[in-house]
């Protein structure tokens, strides 16, 4: 059994204890109803990376809306309402089926499969309790039927299962409690890893952190926060890395009409096809930036969880960089002067800042 197989199976059989009665088996994985939105889990994919060790995809997608015909409106609408407040997944949409899913997608191999896992489940449990809320404010808005569906043998699963109730028993009473990450540990990983490539500069604040990265001839930038909780579930760790703006040099015309459609462009590539860090979240756009927004509840705290967080940060900002600033990084991407902070001093270096 290889790690992908290894994985489903610990989340079938162990941490999700999913219920052969309201379950079917996939090819790669297992799609069940733990409540009345259908729940896919599976192994989409395999790499392997020039050591030779081979990662697997794992995906969660938890079926939303059907009959939804995006026009440019309501995916401006969409993307007010889902997707600037993500937590573990974002709403992607298949213009074929016209359903529209939340989905995660993560790289999972053996070195980190013990603590990536847990995180995997974590987020099939957010989506379904978002599938509840999310259906129940979206159909009208979007004139979309919600994605309620039958057990094939067993039709309307009549009682929820136990793990659609983690929130009022798990999730929320952790997040009364404060942030589990702490100043220190914040403080760590700026001076452990933000001082130096991938990072241009890195500081800490009084719960969280802040750091550049290149972004073609400028900075983008990754901010995770402790002190920022989520209205459904309380403290946790809240993270936003943000670009500016650009075109996708392989997008059509009607892609580019607006910085919703590119976001939710960017969650299908993202969270259904190939993660670039940890695909737990969803792209937004906000006052013409593109955002990449994730939220990780108290109940998932690992100690050294940050230093995982802020490489897979640096992916994302690596891919950003090479698809909306054309621009991949090299030796003179970490130049200080790269960074606000140097942009600045050459500012006022310049003959014209005088």
């Amino acid at each position: 059994m290889n790690t992908g197989e290894a994985s489903i199976e610990w989340l079938f059989s162990e941490q999700l204890k999913v219920d052969a009665e309201w379950s079917i088996r996939t090819p790669t994985g297992f799609k069940w109803w733990a409540d009345r939105h259908a729940q896919t889990v599976e192994v989409i994919g395999e790499e392997t990376d020039p050591d030779g060790d081979t990662g697997y995809l794992i995906s969660v997608r938890t079926e939303l809306l059907r009959d939804l015909d995006l026009d440019d409106q309501l995916v401006a609408l969409v993307n007010e309402l889902l997707m600037g407040y993500a937590t573990m997944a974002g709403p992607v949409y298949d213009e074929k089926s016209r359903t529209l899913d939340l989905c995660s997608l993560v790289r999972v191999h053996e070195d980190i499969s013990s603590w990536m896992n847990p995180l995997i489940s974590l987020a099939a449990v957010l989506q379904i309790d978002q599938a509840r809320v999310m259906s129940a404010l979206m159909p009208g808005s979007l004139n979309a039927q919600e994605a309620t569906s039958d057990h094939p043998e067993n039709g309307m699963r009549p009682v929820p299962d136990e793990i659609a109730e983690m929130l009022e028993t798990l999730i929320a009473p952790m997040g009364q409690e404060p942030c589990r990450w702490t100043a220190p540990e914040f403080q760590s990983v700026v001076d452990e890893y933000m001082q130096k490539p991938p990072s241009l500069m890195g500081n800490a604040g009084d719960l969280g952190f802040t750091v550049e990265f290149p972004f073609g001839e400028e900075s983008s930038l990754f901010v995770g926060k402790g002190d920022q909780p989520h209205p459904r579930y309380g403290n946790g760790l809240f993270m936003l890395q943000s670009f500016r703006w650009g075109e996708l040099p392989d997008a059509s015309v009607d892609e580019l009409q607006s910085g919703a459609r590119m976001a939710l462009l960017l969650n299908s590539r993202e969270l259904s096809i190939q993660p670039d860090g940890y695909g737990f979240g969803s792209w937004a756009f906000r006052n013409d930036r593109l955002h990449f927004t994730s939220f990780i509840p108290n109940v998932a705290y690992r100690p050294g969880l940050l230093p995982s967080i802020y490489f897979a940060a640096a992916q994302r900002a690596r891919m950003a960089s090479r698809k909306l600033a054309l621009s991949d990084w090299n030796e003179e991407s970490f130049s200080p002067r790269q960074s606000a902070l140097g942009s600045l001093i050459d500012g006022l270096d310049s003959p014209t800042a005088e």
